[in-house]
């Protein structure tokens, strides 16, 4: 039986372009990949530390790490300026970054997670020695659902090479749930190479 609804919607859908139909249909594929995409959870460093990564090579930080300096002044030595960072556990490489760590002791990171688990998050530091440096960030923690579990503080302590081309050191982060509560330490190493603007 044929109602006044199914007769406006085959009315509507015999008026609209092939053009207009393709969009129609385009939206729809986007719409349903959308919901496909697994729930978010925030993260700045790869919380699954056991899971070896694919470690994408940054070409402009290799030619920066190889390149002969004439000797290094202060400000080379500082931890100030871009660095690429990769994190390792066990030997394994769990995560890479792009680091940003400005004069005022403010830092950011912008890691390779996907986007949509918060792949930047900020961070301040000071420093501890000749060319050592410690810094702290949280960042916050959700499940596969999208609710939030608690947060997590990353820590770090680095020192600069001698030819301030390269840092390194060891980094762990303490995860807290919602009520602050401590569940877990997770540790491991960082490798740094300075990224130039020459």
């Amino acid at each position: 039986m044929i109602t006044a609804n199914t007769l406006a919607v085959s009315t509507l859908q015999l008026s609209i372009s092939p053009s207009a139909r393709w969009t129609q249909i385009l939206l729809a594929a986007f719409l349903a990949l959308g919901l496909a995409v697994p729930p978010a959870s925030a993260k700045c460093l790869s919380k699954d530390l056991k899971a070896p990564m694919i470690t994408p090579v940054v070409a402009a930080s290799l030619a920066d790490a190889e390149r002969p300096d004439s000797p290094p002044s202060n400000a080379a030595l500082s931890i100030v300026g871009l660095w690429n960072v990769t994190f390792l556990s066990g030997g394994e490489v769990v995560d890479v970054a792009f680091d940003a760590w400005h004069s005022d002791g403010t830092e950011i990171l912008n890691d390779y997670t996907n986007p949509i688990e918060g792949n930047v998050c900020l961070g301040v530091w000071e420093q501890t020695g000749a060319r050592t440096y410690k810094l702290k960030h949280p960042s916050w923690s959700f499940d596969s659902n999208g609710n939030l579990l608690g947060t997590v503080w990353i820590g770090e302590t680095v020192t600069v090479s001698a030819d301030g081309n390269r840092c390194s050191g060891s980094y762990k982060y303490d995860i807290y749930d919602t009520s602050g509560i401590f569940i877990e330490e997770l540790n491991g190493q960082i490798k740094a190479t300075r990224i130039r603007p020459d």
